[in-house]
């Protein structure tokens, strides 16, 4: 019940997304952070009511709600996507240099040197593979230096624990390598099911390749069907494909005789196109590509995009429509 009411509330901004893998993506965050949330809360009061360390417990604890407040602005930083990476490597540093304090302060007996490795198996879950090699790189090379570090140097200077006894070692020590392979348990699942909704998401991205290479070749066939329609030859054909790609002067003369109808028509859906809009529109009727149409005008592609948007907002075809296929169709 407790569980779902903060599932409810930390994933309000997950309902709202667009991208079903942002959104799923994000759902899988928050249910890592609050488990996180809970494991950390057990945690903390376990060492405040069997060793009365009151330190540690309010450290413990500070951590704890820190979860809460990650998931609470964890779908909110979608426009500081700039500094989210800093900030995730930030806190794995942090983590890190905590773990190595707790360690020297229960007198590395306490098994906290097992909480490195599960830093180590969370980097993945939180950044990219490939596209974040070199910070995966660099919180690996933080997490080696400092075990090492506290394995070999004992930290006099920094404070110990005045609240273990001999005796506890053992019991925290148990204590602390079954919260550890919770945490790495923990990480493997969460791991598996980023992979899983990655693996999905290149599926739908193949799935969706197909259904456009599909549509270019209906759109091919739709062309020469409206070609033929017109009485024009294969030689007409070739020839107006060809005044087309060399940006020839003829080409929207000789296009207007080969599709008498289709002008009139668009201009009878928006009178007010300009000449230049109508000529990407006779491109396009060709199915030409915006690739395509930016070589055969000497135009940039994003100048051709712009061109396009406007033609299509001005002609009222919606986003959902391929322009060229609606072209095509007059």
């Amino acid at each position: 019940m407790i569980y779902k009411f903060f599932f409810k509330v930390i994933n309000d901004e997950a309902e709202n997304m667009d991208d079903d893998f942002e959104s799923n993506y994000l759902h899988l965050i928050n249910r890592y952070l609050l488990l996180l949330f809970f494991i950390f809360l057990f945690y903390s009061i376990f060492i405040i009511a069997f060793f009365g360390d009151m330190l540690i417990s309010i450290f413990l604890t500070i951590i704890t709600f820190f979860w809460l407040f990650l998931m609470a602005i964890k779908g909110k930083t979608k426009r500081f996507r700039n500094v989210l990476k800093p900030f995730i490597v930030g806190i794995f540093v942090l983590l890190t240099f905590i773990v190595s304090f707790f360690n020297i302060y229960t007198y590395k007996n306490a098994g906290v040197e097992y909480f490195y490795f599960c830093l180590l198996f969370a980097v993945p879950f939180f950044l990219k593979y490939k596209k974040d090699a070199y910070t995966i790189f660099f919180i690996t090379f933080i997490i080696s230096i400092n075990f090492i570090t506290c394995l070999y140097f004992d930290f006099d200077f920094l404070p110990k624990s005045r609240y273990i006894e001999k005796a506890d070692f053992k019991t925290i020590k148990l204590l602390n390598i079954l919260f550890s392979v919770a945490s790495f348990l923990m990480d493997i699942v969460f791991i598996t099911q980023k992979d899983a909704l990655i693996h999905g998401l290149i599926s739908d991205k193949k799935e969706k390749d197909s259904t456009i290479k599909d549509l270019v070749k209906t759109n091919a066939e739709l062309m020469k069907h409206q070609m033929l329609i017109n009485h024009l030859s294969e030689e007409n054909i070739q020839e107006i494909l060809n005044l087309a790609e060399s940006n020839s002067p003829m080409f929207f003369e000789k296009f207007q005789v080969f599709f008498p109808h289709f002008i009139p028509e668009i201009l009878r859906i928006n009178p007010n196109l300009i000449h230049s809009e109508l000529y990407f529109c006779a491109l396009m009727k060709l199915d030409f590509d915006t690739k395509k149409i930016a070589q055969c005008t000497n135009n940039s592609i994003r100048a051709v995009e712009s061109k396009k948007y406007r033609i299509r907002k001005k002609l009222n075809i919606s986003s959902e429509i391929n322009i060229n296929s609606f072209l095509i169709k007059i």
